[in-house]
């Protein structure tokens, strides 16, 4: 499983597993260097890019970072 937060070294990890089916969350794992993982359900972030056709986030609420849609192609992705 790859972080689907923008690069770093340190702190936690998060990679999406699945959409749970209930509006605005998904379920997500989440790894330390430490090798602790849990699975856990958090928001959908709600921001997207500026401009009328703007993408939406593909991140939880409160993600440190970037959103995806301002990261470059080596950086956070949608899918795993």
């Amino acid at each position: 499983m790859q972080c689907q937060l923008s690069a770093h070294d340190e702190g936690e990890h998060f990679g999406l597993l699945t959409d749970t089916g209930a509006y605005g969350t998904a379920l997500w794992l989440r790894w330390y260097e430490t090798d602790e993982t849990e699975l856990i359900v958090l928001p959908d972030c709600p921001v997207v890019a500026p401009g009328p056709d703007g993408e939406g986030c593909c991140l939880f609420a409160d993600h440190a970072k970037q959103h995806t849609w301002e990261a470059g192609p080596e950086e956070a992705s949608c899918t795993i």
